[in-house]
């Protein structure tokens, strides 16, 4: 344990932690600034921050991160996140970061934009350096593309350059706490006839990177008494905030009638982070529903999507009850809620379904055959389709379904169709197949239609009615012709006798 004198007293060192984030901005975009309180005694320290014209800035915007015990002195740092929009309104181009402590007051200009005063002092390439000379310092953030990589890692890269001499320090804080590993430093080594370079690169994680974990890159150069730290957050990467959008998506009648149940899915897209979502379920009655929480990688716009599932009863679905899902997000400014039912469908119309047997042509190579299944005249649009091989199902990756479309001739009325390619050694053998279509509006869920090489195709109810008429018109005929010349023959026979 590290003991330190109570007798001795210090007065902060302060040091600015100029902008990590460029000097670009626009009204989207928000500026990490700090500052370094290094050397004092006692530890008791308090840091602050004013504008440039001395209104005070509120403590929700800067973070005082726990004091450190650094041989026999402390040090601490303060982050302070402003938004562009304040920048531009105030033309301010400095901060104060402000320290109140038992030995004394202390107050520091850090700057809001260029490279602060590193940058000012670089040292020329074309001139021989032959004293010390500070480092200039940069920092470079990962892009989103890094993260799409199979490790979901990118790669922060702090580098030091144009210094002399050689001896400097190089270390990096993570949400203000020394690392000690997960980074990888070259050099120093030579950049000119007189001056070195020094390069460090840190691994950072996805998880990390945007949930808004704060790094930061310390460089030291003793000889010229000079220090400097660069922040890098994905809050500071000129990146808005995402935008989250909520949807829900009601369950198939398909589903209802296969599984007796129905599921509710909740989509959530446009997370900056998943780490701090929440997806729950209600009933009707607000009792929460048992909720499958499923996260997505990284999206190529950087950001994270999810879904939500549950199932309810399939009759409090049909009955039209309410449903809610609620979505909680760390950048949500508080829960939003997003709401569905059972919509009453006020055109119901059971579909006609039509076989097709293989057209000859095709069968004529001799190589396969294709069945077709035309669904037509249904409302609502919501149907399944399904085939059978003597009775028994039939793989769904042997047959292609179409999506519903709106009839041309009714646009309130939809149709499909799905094909399903056999042998054609099957079908010659007179194995039958069978189009079973599901949908609500049929009297008992589920209507079938069975082809095989004997029928050459199905009678559908339409066509077994013309036939039954023509049957009937047929008899009436015969029996009119038989009437007719049975009155004709009475009558030449009266005829004859007379």
């Amino acid at each position: 344990m590290v003991t330190v004198s109570s007798a001795s007293q210090q007065a902060p060192l302060l040091f600015p932690l100029v902008p990590s984030c460029g000097d670009s901005l626009n009204q989207e975009s928000s500026l990490a600034v700090g500052c370094l309180a290094k050397n004092f005694l006692p530890n008791s320290i308090t840091l602050s921050w004013d504008f440039k014209n001395r209104t005070t800035v509120g403590t929700e915007k800067f973070i005082n991160y726990p004091t450190v015990l650094s041989g026999q002195a402390y040090s601490t740092t303060s982050q302070l996140m402003i938004s562009a929009t304040e920048v531009m309104m105030g033309q301010d181009d400095y901060v104060f970061c402000k320290a109140k402590h038992a030995v004394g007051n202390k107050e520091i200009r850090v700057p809001l934009r260029g490279q602060g005063k590193a940058s000012k002092r670089r040292v020329p390439r074309d001139r021989i350096v032959a004293q010390p000379s500070r480092p200039n310092v940069s920092l470079h953030i990962p892009t989103r593309e890094e993260f799409l990589g199979p490790e979901l890692e990118g790669t922060i890269i702090c580098q030091a350059k144009h210094f002399n001499p050689k001896e400097i320090s190089l270390k990096w804080l993570k949400n203000g706490e020394l690392l000690n590993g997960g980074f990888t430093t070259e050099g120093p080594t030579l950049d000119g006839s007189k001056t070195y370079q020094l390069s460090s690169s840190l691994t950072v994680s996805d998880t990390d990177w945007f949930k808004a974990t704060d790094f930061t890159c310390v460089v030291e150069h003793p000889k010229t008494h000079f220090i400097e730290m660069r922040n890098a957050s994905y809050k500071c990467a000129g990146v808005p905030s995402s935008s989250i959008k909520i949807s829900t998506t009601p369950p198939s009648f398909a589903g209802i009638f296969t599984t007796k149940s129905a599921k509710l899915v909740c989509s959530v897209t446009g997370m900056s982070t998943s780490d701090s979502l929440s997806i729950v379920w209600t009933q009707y009655e607000g009792k929460e529903l048992t909720t499958k929480t499923s996260v997505s990688k990284i999206q190529p716009d950087g950001t994270f999507s999810a879904t939500g599932e549950a199932s309810v009863c399939a009759e409090d679905w049909q009955s039209g009850k309410r449903f809610t899902c609620t979505v909680s997000h760390a950048d949500l400014p508080a829960p939003q809620s997003a709401y569905i039912s059972k919509q009453k469908e006020v055109n119901l119309h059971s579909p006609a379904v039509y076989v097709l047997p293989p057209a000859s042509d095709q069968l004529s190579l001799r190589e396969s055959a294709t069945l077709s299944c035309l669904v037509k005249s249904f409302s609502p649009a919501d149907v399944m389709v399904q085939w059978l091989h003597k009775g028994q199902p039939v793989p769904q990756d042997k047959y292609t379904v179409s999506a519903p479309m709106p009839e041309p001739q009714s646009p309130n009325l939809y149709f499909a169709y799905s094909t399903l390619t056999v042998a054609e050694e099957e079908w010659s053998a007179g194995d039958s197949f069978t189009c079973v279509v599901v949908h609500e509006a049929l009297p008992l869920y589920v209507m079938e239609r069975t082809v095989d090489k004997s029928t050459e195709g199905e009678v559908n109810a339409e066509e077994e009615g013309f036939e039954n008429l023509w049957t009937t018109a047929s008899t009436f005929i015969v029996l009119f012709l038989l009437s007719l010349f049975y009155s004709t023959t009475v009558t030449l026979f009266k005829v004859m006798r007379n």
